[in-house]
């Protein structure tokens, strides 16, 4: 007996259909594509490590690089900028650009460091994600990027999308740099393709994706948003723990530009204090993730080209 094959009808589908004329994805079965886009410098992908928050970290992180011998496009300090003294802030800005690596600051203070902490605290405050609730949160913040912008930072994390609106005409005013990088946090929390078009609707230069997003969406968000991805490709044991190694050159096809955030499955919490050992052991992490990208990866995808503004490269 000859059994017929027939297609799986898909329920909701009028919402398909409608999802279909404004060309999302209306399910996560669609076929995956390869990205044509690479970074306006040229490059597919780059390399970046978070939750690196102090001068004698990021020296240390550094010099372990250069003895294993990896290409790293950038940091990211993530406690806040205003926890950092003047000197120490110059001092990062410094060896990074002496090394020809990049660097974004998080921009604080946020909300777990202002008065209304304990309402962030409560499970409602947490579901609200970092959102600035007052004016001189606001001011705060803006006063912190002109304080490094003016030391020559040229990136930061930005976790509030009405803080976005407001850099982003600071950039088109001539008060800030032109070429200014303003990265959406993973606590943005960019899970579909939509959320990623309205932040690069309000300012955003880059958008850093939710931890657990599958293959389909990655490239679900990457044909709708313009904007180069961030992927959290290992993640802290507090987030879930993950490691997705295997899947590095599927991502780079699929999310180019992307950066691959690589390195936080070594620790706990984000907000652990980082020892020597730590530094050491999220750069044998790496090695091990880009030894298996460097198994799988076509042969036509290339790093990102160091002069890019995505990179972050301190200024003079």
């Amino acid at each position: 007996m000859v059994i017929e094959l027939k297609t799986v009808e898909i329920s909701a589908s009028r919402a398909s259909g409608v999802l279909k004329h404004y060309g999302i994805a209306a399910n996560d079965q669609e076929p995956l594509v390869v990205s044509h886009q690479e970074f306006s410098r040229g490059g597919h992908y780059g390399i970046e490590i978070p939750a690196v928050n102090s001068f004698k970290s990021l020296e240390i992180t550094i010099n372990a690089l250069k003895r294993e011998g990896i290409q790293c496009t950038r940091f990211n300090e993530t406690l806040g900028s205003h926890l950092l003294s003047d000197s120490e802030v110059k001092e990062m800005l410094a060896i990074c650009r002496h090394n020809q690596i990049g660097i974004l600051f998080s921009v604080g203070p946020r909300p777990e460091y202002d008065i209304k902490a304990s309402f962030y605290r409560s499970q409602f405050g947490l579901e609200m994600g970092r959102r600035l609730n007052n004016s001189d949160a606001i001011r705060q913040s803006i006063e912190e990027v002109l304080r490094l912008v003016d030391f020559g930072c040229r990136g930061f994390t930005v976790y509030d999308i009405g803080l976005f609106r407001i850099l982003n005409q600071m950039k088109i005013d001539g008060i800030l740099p032109k070429e200014l990088l303003l990265k959406a946090s993973t606590h943005c929390m960019v899970t579909n393709s939509e959320t990623a078009k309205v932040y690069e609707e309000n300012g955003a230069t880059s958008v850093t994706t939710a931890h657990d997003l599958g293959l389909g969406m990655l490239g679900s968000i990457r044909k709708r948003c313009g904007l180069p991805l961030d992927v959290p490709t290992d993640v802290y044991k507090s987030k879930g723990g993950f490691i997705r190694f295997y899947e590095l050159s599927e991502i780079i096809q699929i999310a180019s530009p992307v950066i691959l955030k690589m390195g936080a499955s070594v620790q706990g919490h984000p907000y652990d204090t980082v020892k020597d050992e730590l530094c050491l052991e999220r750069v044998k992490r790496i090695k091990i993730g880009l030894e298996i990208l460097g198994r799988n990866i076509p042969s036509d995808l290339r790093f990102i080209d160091s002069t890019d503004p995505q990179v972050c490269l301190p200024a003079i």
